[in-house]
């Protein structure tokens, strides 16, 4: 049974790690929140964590890859600021999937980051949360979603390709930036070919009126949880038996992608490590279903459990656990 401990403090649970099995060069994996929001991850936690290991010699940066959608993430030099004015930016930071976030390997058929090819090591920071489709974001959709490309982002969100809405002006922003050509334009409006469009979602990303939508309803609930897991699995292939620490404070109904300020809806529980990753996000989310009577479990309508099973499926964990309270 896996070892979950469980803290108030943030030097509590440092102090359970061996951060000596770290290797050189170390990718701290964490959320920096979309402009508008204020309750994302706390910055002076992560600081602790980013100069604990620099002060061991490792080589270490925050990581991330940019988002999907048209936002203050889209490419990297906006990503770069918007961490910047959330308080990230005396921190190294490293987004991985380039400026246009159409830089990726693929692992196991899964579209990572390619940056992730200069990284040994993993640490991954979770701000714990309510998601819409996933019914909650901790380790696994930080590491699973986050680190996968734009293209990447859209696999795991849809099985079709991106859709013209009528706000379309025909400008040709993103005939010129699609590099298979599977984009023109017709009848006043732009076009995509589906039998050439690779699902890169660079016309997304370059939309100046955000004409081109990502077909959200495109996967259902348990398919885009299962595609997170194997995105997670995909790159604990590259980087296995990564340091994760979920954050259980500020939690909120939706994720901080959101784009606007959100309310806390409910205390603030506590932060929460475990060398086993299934076995954290069990705990994060009885814990927060403890804490709230339940009302967390209920605030999304799916089984969020989903992603757990899956993950325990593919070998990243149990969601058996022992909880070790250092309080």
């Amino acid at each position: 049974m896996s070892k979950v401990y469980f803290s108030k403090e943030l030097e509590k649970i440092l102090n359970q790690i061996d951060f000596t099995q770290l290797g050189d060069k170390v990718g701290i994996k964490v959320h920096f929140g979309e402009e508008g929001c204020d309750t994302y991850l706390n910055p002076d936690l992560v600081r602790q964590v980013y100069k604990k290991i620099e002060e061991l010699g490792k080589d270490v940066a925050l990581i991330e890859c940019n988002v999907l959608y048209k936002g203050s993430r889209t490419n990297s030099t906006d990503h770069i600021n918007t961490a910047k004015k959330h308080g990230f930016g005396d921190m190294k930071i490293d987004i991985l999937d380039g400026e246009k976030g159409d830089e990726f390997v693929e692992i196991n058929s899964c579209k990572i980051g390619k940056g992730i090819e200069k990284y040994d090591s993993l640490v991954v920071i979770s701000h714990f949360k309510g998601h819409m489709e996933t019914g909650f974001g901790g380790a696994l959709k930080n590491i699973g979603m986050g680190l996968g490309s734009r293209a990447g982002k859209l696999d795991m969100h849809s099985t079709v390709r991106p859709i013209v809405s009528d706000a379309c002006v025909a400008c040709g922003a993103c005939v010129r930036s699609c590099d298979v050509n599977a984009i023109s334009i017709k009848d006043g409006r732009a076009f995509i070919d589906e039998n050439i469009c690779i699902g890169c979602a660079m016309c997304i990303a370059v939309c100046p009126i955000k004409a081109m939508e990502v077909p959200w309803s495109g996967r259902t609930s348990q398919e885009v949880q299962k595609r997170i897991a194997e995105y997670t699995e995909a790159v604990l292939r590259k980087l296995p038996k990564p340091i994760c620490i979920n954050v259980l404070q500020n939690i909120t109904e939706y994720c901080d992608c959101m784009g606007q300020k959100q309310e806390p809806i409910m205390k603030d529980v506590g932060i929460v490590y475990s060398p086993d990753i299934v076995a954290l996000e069990k705990a994060s989310l009885d814990l927060v279903d403890q804490e709230s009577n339940g009302a967390f479990d209920k605030i999304n309508d799916c089984n969020n459990l989903y992603q757990l099973e899956i993950a325990e499926e593919l070998g990243l964990g149990s969601q058996e656990y022992e909880l070790a309270e250092l309080d």
